[in-house]
């Protein structure tokens, strides 16, 4: 069972239960009405034959035939089938007003008059009521008898127009219940085509949104969304491969064409020469693959576990791994004086900030006039700030905008081979720490990149 089907099955009998409750109680609520309405119209009945019998003198009391005469002539006979009993004090009947039927009669009914001064009890299809009274210094049992034929016809008559008004209703609420949820839940049929249509090609699909705030509107919002997010991602995905790929076939294929030259020189020196040039494009290829190894590592959140990492130790430990390859590296390191003395202290991970001042320092030896680095550390209540400075020729804006994307190279690298991963992978790094790094530059000759470590 789909879930429409469900709730409209839960709507329907939701409702079906309310009204079948809604008609019981309005025929229970008749029923009581009529009961007590008759009950009391039983009484009048007994109420007046007891005044009568209190109008007749002591002579047509003990003259049970002249009684029985007096009490049919004054009789109003306005209850169905009313049977009328008198007892004298001693139980014996002096009046009835049935002549066509033997009369029988309980006398418990007369004995529990005795002890309670009104009863009244239901037979077969008649009520009745029965009370004691004193008249005239005499005691007199009163039983009144009759069946509700206009009250019960009624009442029938309205247990089958409810009866017919529930299978009535519960016949419109099931189809009405199916039909609005199918119509409300449409966008949903909707949502689950377009689903199934979604591929690596569809990534653009869009469901049209509703201007109400409903709960569907605001998944369809969501989906959306979400499609938005998938779609660059896998744009950005695609751009990255592509230039992944791009990145790794041209060493290959200038290894390749060396191998192929190497293969038909006969000469050691010139042999040595392309030997050391296809170990050149290895070291890069290398370089590359765990850049993207490291970019990966980042993008996932994986082995990833912070602790206190010191900056100067960092950005020292940073300055002997590039002077390993870079001999003629230097930095000039400063750390500027605060009121508050720090210990340039920030939760990280101190292998993949070594990263970062490795990527950079390699910038600085690359581009820059000449191999020399000025690093700047301050501390401040709410941040540690880095800057690295050096003497280059600087980056057009448009470049700038565009410099920690991933394989974007500027044109003063046209001549350096590189990965064009380094910044990129400096800027996910950074960001993981939830710190900032970003590139500026003055005179038209310092090229300058600023970090900023919240502590």
């Amino acid at each position: 069972m789909n879930l429409k089907t469900r709730i409209a099955l839960n709507l329907s009998i939701a409702f079906s239960i309310v009204i079948g409750i809604v008609m019981t109680v309005i025929y229970i609520s008749f029923a009581n009405f009529r009961k007590t309405e008759f009950k009391e119209n039983l009484e009048h009945s007994a109420i007046i034959t007891a005044n009568y019998i209190s109008k007749l003198s002591a002579k047509e009391l003990n003259d049970e035939d002249k009684t029985v005469d007096s009490i049919n002539n004054n009789e109003e006979d306005f209850l169905t089938k009313e049977k009328i009993l008198v007892f004298s004090g001693d139980k014996n009947l002096v009046f009835s007003n049935v002549f066509d039927e033997k009369l029988v009669w309980d006398k418990s009914h007369l004995n529990t008059l005795d002890k309670q001064p009104k009863i009244f009890w239901t037979d077969e299809n008649h009520e009745n009521i029965g009370f004691k009274t004193k008249i005239k210094g005499m005691y007199f049992y009163i039983l009144t008898s009759a069946e509700d034929v206009n009250g019960n016809a009624k009442l029938n008559f309205l247990k089958l127009v409810l009866v017919s008004i529930f299978f009535i209703s519960l016949a419109f609420i099931w189809v009405f219940s199916f039909f609005f949820m199918k119509k409300q839940l449409k966008p949903l049929d909707d949502f689950k085509d377009k689903i199934a249509d979604i591929t690596s090609h569809q990534l653009t699909i869009q469901l049209p949104e509703q201007k109400s705030d409903n709960e569907i509107n605001v998944l369809i919002k969501a989906f959306n969304t979400m499609m938005k997010r998938l779609n660059e991602a896998f744009l950005a995905q695609k751009e990255f491969t592509t230039s992944a790929s791009h990145e790794i076939k041209t060493p290959l294929t200038r290894m390749s064409f060396q191998l192929e030259n190497l293969s038909n020189l006969t000469k050691e020196a010139a042999a040595k020469e392309y030997i050391t040039s296809i170990k050149n494009e290895v070291y890069q290829l290398s370089d590359t693959v765990n850049s993207l190894l490291v970019l990966s590592k980042v993008e996932e959140g994986k082995d990833i576990h912070f602790e206190k990492v010191r900056m100067d130790e960092v950005v020292f430990d940073a300055f002997a791994k590039v002077k390993k390859s870079f001999h003629d590296f230097e930095m000039d390191f400063e750390i500027r004086e605060q009121e508050q003395e720090g210990d340039l202290t920030v939760n990280g991970i101190k292998s993949l900030l070594e990263i970062v001042f490795v990527n950079l320092f390699k910038n600085v030896c690359l581009y820059s006039y000449e191999p020399k680095a000025k690093v700047e550390i301050s501390e401040t209540l709410q941040n540690i700030e880095v800057t690295i400075t050096n003497e280059g020729e600087v980056i057009s804006a448009e470049e700038a905008a565009k410099i920690f994307e991933a394989f974007r190279r500027g044109k003063n690298s046209q001549n350096i081979s590189g990965s064009g991963l380094g910044l990129r992978i400096s800027k996910r790094i950074m960001d993981f720490h939830h710190a900032e790094i970003s590139y500026s530059s003055n005179n038209n000759k310092n090229n300058i990149f600023h970090l900023s470590f919240s502590i």
